[in-house]
């Protein structure tokens, strides 16, 4: 049988917790979700996750309403790591299409998600609290032994201000993707994915202006989300 991974701390262990080989949590959520999803009890085991790269492999020792202790078994390195550190800077989208591109890339590996307000983007803002329960319930499915960081809406000017390198935008007017050669050679790659309709004229200039290279994914016109899952599988994969 499977066992469960959950993230339970943003921070990681501290070291007279894990000498002590016993943890101590009152999260009321998580404690619901083991009782009365999972119908856990004590003797059961489960894998904790810091959000540190580490996970612990535990065992509940007691599992009650309002409190729950786990004995620590072993520190385990994580060994999914994605190949490379990719940066998903996402034009805004409808909100349950966003929430569906932050739960895939999270799956494929994205190291860092940016949501991006563009000239085109038909929203304005995002549920951040529910995007970090995606984010994490996502890495926890995968396998990861992080999850992805989750900025704030920033918009495409105040970004390109502040990057030179290791970059690329994808349009359909661009390049064909065979013929990116910094797509197998870079270590760390920011990527940029436009909204449902497009760049502007004006931001593919702006892209131009910053020697950042225009790639395409093919001749079909596709979804902005199904772009976002295309790129991060592309050079994850």
């Amino acid at each position: 049988m499977k066992i469960q991974r959950f993230f339970f701390r943003l921070a990681p262990l501290a070291q007279d917790e894990l000498l002590s080989g016993k943890i101590v949590v009152d999260d009321k959520d998580l404690i619901h979700q083991w009782r009365n999803v999972f119908r856990m009890k004590a003797g059961d085991e489960i894998v904790l996750l810091d959000n540190s790269g580490f996970e612990y492999p535990a065992k509940f020792v007691v599992l009650e309403k309002k409190s729950v202790e786990f004995e620590i078994l072993n520190k385990i390195k994580n060994e999914v790591v994605p190949k490379r550190e990719v940066v998903l800077y996402q034009s805004l989208i409808k909100k349950d299409k966003f929430e569906w591109v932050v739960q895939k890339a999270t799956e494929l590996g994205v190291s860092e998600i940016v949501p991006l307000l563009s000239e085109r983007s038909e929203k304005k803002d995002l549920n951040m609290e529910r995007l970090a329960i995606i984010t994490r319930e996502a890495a926890e499915q995968s396998g990861r032994g992080t999850m992805p960081r989750l900025n704030e809406i920033k918009r495409l000017a105040e970004i390109l201000d502040g990057i030179k390198n290791c970059c690329v935008v994808f349009d359909f007017s661009g390049i064909p993707f065979s013929n990116f050669s910094e797509r197998s050679t870079l270590n760390a790659l920011r990527c940029f994915v436009g909204p449902e309709g497009g760049w502007s004229p004006g931001e593919l200039d702006l892209f131009k202006s910053k020697n950042i290279p225009v790639v395409s994914l093919g001749s079909m016109t596709l979804r902005a989300e199904t772009s976002a899952v295309a790129v991060a599988s592309l050079l994850l994969l």
